[in-house]
């Protein structure tokens, strides 16, 4: 159960990240901090996307073996 709940928080807060550097990007403005935040937020995206892509695919092949 647990490992499950942390793969959804992982997953959410990876969309969050995105959504936020999204909507830095479109409405903040060209200054250097605000590009600073958005490829900080489009990399954590990117990372915690992938890593549960990749436990989600982990974990499924773990169920279809048993």
């Amino acid at each position: 159960m647990s490992i499950k709940l942390k793969k959804e928080v992982m997953l959410t807060i990876g969309m969050v990240s995105l959504s936020i550097s999204l909507l830095l990007d479109r409405f903040a403005g060209k200054e250097p901090l605000v590009d600073f935040f958005c490829g900080l937020f489009t990399g954590l995206s990117i990372t915690l996307n992938i890593t549960f892509l990749i436990k989600y695919k982990y974990e499924m092949n773990k169920e279809k073996n048993n």
